[in-house]
């Protein structure tokens, strides 16, 4: 019984850090109001998800040179919940400038971004670039 004890904990363990990566990469932003779109580089942080910016872009697709807040982190301590699942982490709206409770939802190429500032929440979805 210990042997299988054991073997489990070890597959466990081993199974964690490759749930992670299923959402790790370089992810399209849904387009805003101006047709523009950021690029958002998500990566491990431990045992958890977190996301930086890594470019802004026009309608056309043209990188926007000097963008206010490139390299700022907009999704940190995202939790596995699951297989393709994450929850209890923060996630930043650059555009409104606020920080809501987040969670990922990752379905194939697309990634659904959720966040929630008390009664309010909003969703995108997110297309994978690389």
């Amino acid at each position: 019984m210990k042997k299988l004890t054991f073997a489990t904990l070890i597959i466990l363990a081993m199974s964690a850090p490759a749930v992670a990566a299923d959402a790790t990469g370089l992810w399209r932003t849904q387009s805003a109001s101006n047709g523009g779109y950021l690029q958002v580089r998500i990566e491990a942080c431990g045992a958890n998800l977190c996301g930086t910016i890594a470019g802004a872009f026009t309608s056309d697709g043209k990188a926007v040179a000097g963008y206010k807040n490139d390299g700022k982190q907009m999704i940190w301590d995202m939790k596995p919940d699951g297989a393709g699942k994450w929850d209890d982490g923060k996630v930043w709206s650059p555009e409104a400038n606020i920080t809501a409770n987040g969670k990922l939802s990752l379905d194939g190429s697309k990634l659904t971004v959720s966040g929630c500032k008390g009664p309010i929440c909003r969703s995108q979805e997110w297309t994978r670039v690389e």
